[in-house]
């Protein structure tokens, strides 16, 4: 998987805990700029999943 689908990835689903609301605007419907808002999330919790991830890897390790 790409950086760029992962990151797609991330973001549909953060937007997805919205319930009733992402329901009712669907992502593909999402303007560009609101998307953006998605996507910098997204990037903050990979961000922090490759730091577990990293963590746990460094821990196996020793």
């Amino acid at each position: 998987m790409s950086n760029d689908e992962r990151r797609e990835r991330y973001a549909r689903a953060l937007y997805a805990t919205l319930g009733y609301s992402a329901e009712r605007h669907p992502w593909a419907g999402l303007s560009p700029a609101r998307r953006e808002v998605w996507y910098v999330r997204a990037d903050a919790a990979i961000a922090v999943a490759d730091e577990e991830i990293a963590q746990r890897a460094g821990t196996r390790q020793t």
